[in-house]
């Protein structure tokens, strides 16, 4: 349940710098304010996970392979949702 809430808050928080990007008049803001997103979502993303899914592997004292592979989801996912972000961003600034 918690990873859920987690998910969700990173979520929005990221879809909300990505607007709040777009809504900028100003190009140097805009691109500040994109760069400070993309670290975001990279936090949210990626980091997060990752630090989460190594306590959590690292509960039984060794990491093995089925949790290799649920770590290489995990980040193939959070890359997955930064690149839409950046998409979103992208139609939103034509």
């Amino acid at each position: 349940m918690t990873d859920l809430k987690t998910f969700i808050s990173a979520t929005l928080g990221a879809t909300l710098g990505a607007v709040g990007t777009a809504t900028q008049t100003n190009d140097t803001l805009e691109t500040i304010s994109l760069i400070i997103t993309i670290i975001g979502a990279i936090l949210s993303f990626i980091v997060c996970p990752l630090l989460s899914w190594y306590n959590k592997a690292k509960k039984d004292g060794k990491i093995d392979s089925e949790e290799i592979e649920e770590l290489t989801k995990d980040i193939t996912k959070g890359v997955n949702e930064i690149g839409d972000a950046l998409d979103e961003h992208t139609k939103k600034g034509e």
